[in-house]
């Protein structure tokens, strides 16, 4: 059979390798692993020396969905190293300000019990409240080193 340079290849035409087919699977298997094993790291290192923390929180104020993060913002610049605790709380903390700083003084004993504060210069103290259909209320507390308390065993 000649080829006719004007008329297109069929299926029939085309030599097949299935063995391309293979390695493509292949790469896109070790792909997707490689990715899966760089986010578990990543997700590991990131949340590890806060996670007894966070679990605590979670016991302590159930429904709250506490995140605990620490650190610098860019470790190149001369800024001060947070710890910063979010919680979602089911009370307004403008209308029940009593229960608001037990609330704060119990989770900032609670990090001085989970992990070591002195390594931070500031605890930051979130707590939120989101009902549906309003704007949510959130209330903060900036904790400097010198007022951390010293943790109870």
């Amino acid at each position: 059979m000649t080829k006719n340079p004007h008329h297109p290849e069929t299926l029939e035409d085309r030599s097949t390798s299935p063995t391309r087919g293979r390695w493509l699977i292949a790469v896109m298997f070790l792909f997707a692993i490689s990715v899966s094993v760089g986010l578990w790291t990543y997700w590991e290192l990131h949340t590890r020396p806060f996670r007894s923390l966070t679990d605590a929180l979670g016991e302590t104020f159930p429904n709250s969905s506490p995140r605990v993060e620490g650190g610098k913002h860019g470790l190149h610049r001369e800024i001060d190293s947070i710890l910063r605790i979010v919680l979602r709380i089911d009370y307004n903390p403008d209308l029940e300000s009593d229960r608001y700083e037990k609330d704060v003084e119990t989770i900032l004993q609670m990090a001085a019990n989970h992990i070591e504060l002195q390594a931070y210069d500031r605890c930051d103290i979130h707590l939120f409240r989101q009902s549906p259909e309003e704007e949510p209320v959130v209330t903060s507390k900036t904790i400097n080193r010198e007022d951390f308390p010293r943790p109870q065993l």
